[in-house]
């Protein structure tokens, strides 16, 4: 993705002043829980109608991969992640219990897509790793709520999922979700002030593609950083890289953006895929499932890694 669209599909949200966006159990200490509940009549507040059906839409087509994962019959809550809005983060139960979430976001066309999503527990924005950065940087939420600061949760694309920190008379601190690094504040803020110049009007389709998704394909996790000797090595060929990454099994494959991997959190290693199909479209999607073993296993679109990134096979 380049440059203007990532900085168009910025978005933060404010969870600190709503009435209905609660933070409970904050602590100075290294786990932050943060886990408000949204019915029906709070949903339609939080998202567009358009979006919850679409994001429905997705859960049930995730649904037909395993029905023991109960995504066809799962509460869906609604985060909006932005003024504007154009991002929104979508949490799914079953019976109280996370068992996957989604990001939904309006391309500056109006179509909705499902940027990323994950199954099981885990979500991208991780509550404890916020904990703990807050903690090295000497920030008590606690004391920083109650004393007028303000928490954000912002994502942009392709794959930018932070907190954004506010604290009275000091800067902005904005923090990767799924890692806990500190982020520059200087990319942030520029992203930031031009999110602030776009919206985007959401074109609400009558009908959709019928869609079906085949099984979980997983890979043995690892470091990147373990075997660093991928970084000599050629790129896999744009055109190759959905054949390594669904039949070269037994290869390790990093994703790495080079200069751009701030905003993926990168370099990544290829933990999976999940490939989708649609009835209208004869080529299926390949959704690339990225991390899993320091950092939460989000699947992504093949199609947005390779706007900015390559794959490399780790060479023994």
């Amino acid at each position: 993705m380049g440059l203007l669209s990532c900085l168009a599909l910025f978005s933060f949200w404010s969870i600190a002043n709503a009435e209905e966006q609660k933070t409970s159990s904050l602590s100075p200490a290294s786990s932050i829980e943060y886990s408000p509940k949204h019915h029906a009549i709070q949903n339609e507040k939080l998202a567009p109608a358009a979006v919850q059906r679409f994001a429905e839409q997705q859960a049930v087509t995730l649904g037909t991969a395993n029905g023991e994962a109960h995504w066809k019959n799962a509460d869906l809550d609604f985060y909006p992640l932005g003024p504007g809005t154009q991002s929104w983060l979508v949490q799914a139960e079953f019976e109280g219990k996370p068992i996957g979430y989604m990001i939904i976001t309006a391309t500056e066309q109006g179509q909705l897509m499902l940027s990323e999503y994950g199954h099981g527990e885990q979500s991208p924005y991780n509550n404890e790793l916020l904990g703990q950065t807050l903690d090295r940087q000497h920030v008590n939420l606690e004391a920083l709520l109650a004393g007028g600061g303000e928490l954000h949760l912002g994502y942009a694309l392709p794959l930018l999922a932070y907190w954004k920190v506010e604290q009275p008379n000091h800067p902005a601190l904005y923090i990767d979700a799924t890692n806990g690094d500190v982020l520059p504040s200087e990319f942030l803020n520029l992203l930031e002030a031009y999110s602030k110049q776009t919206s985007v009007s959401i074109t609400d389709l009558s009908t959709t593609p019928s869609l079906s998704v085949d099984p979980l394909h997983l890979r043995p996790v690892f470091n990147p950083a373990d075997n660093l000797l991928w970084l000599t090595s050629k790129p896999v060929a744009a055109d190759r890289a959905q054949d390594v990454i669904q039949h070269g099994e037994n290869q390790e494959i990093v994703f790495s953006a080079g200069d751009r991997n701030v905003v993926y959190g990168g370099p990544l290693p290829v933990s999976g895929y999940q490939l989708w199909h649609t009835d209208q479209v004869a080529e299926s999607i390949l959704y690339v499932a990225l991390g899993g073993k320091s950092s939460v296993q989000r699947f992504v679109p093949l199609s947005t890694l390779q706007q900015d990134g390559l794959f490399y096979i780790v060479y023994p």
